[in-house]
């Protein structure tokens, strides 16, 4: 009987080891998001000062840089999924039309 409760309690301990380490890792992505974000808009007056755009053009600057950005993101998601050791639905999901 004490052994199933050892069992029990260092499943329960990995289980709670791998919940921080999920959330260590999602921060991590918002973090690096969010400095990104940040350093693009850090640069604007220097591409206005240096290229001689307008405001209406530094819009467009942003604008193409966050649908690149975004792009990317959706471009590498479903492979990224795919490595993933996650069980695999049988229900269509948005990303599945994106496949090779």
């Amino acid at each position: 009987m004490p052994s199933s409760r050892l069992s029990n309690a260092d499943d329960r301990d990995q289980l709670g080891r791998r919940r921080w380490l999920a959330l260590y890792v999602l921060c991590a992505g918002v973090l690096i998001d969010v400095l990104d974000a940040t350093i693009v808009n850090v640069a604007l007056p220097s591409i206005k000062r240096d290229l001689g755009f307008s405001q209406s053009s530094l819009a467009w600057v942003l604008n193409a840089y966050l649908i690149a950005f975004g792009g990317l993101l959706l471009h590498r998601s479903p492979r990224l999924y795919s490595c993933s050791r996650a069980r695999r639905s049988t229900r269509p999901t948005p990303w599945m039309c994106c496949r090779r």
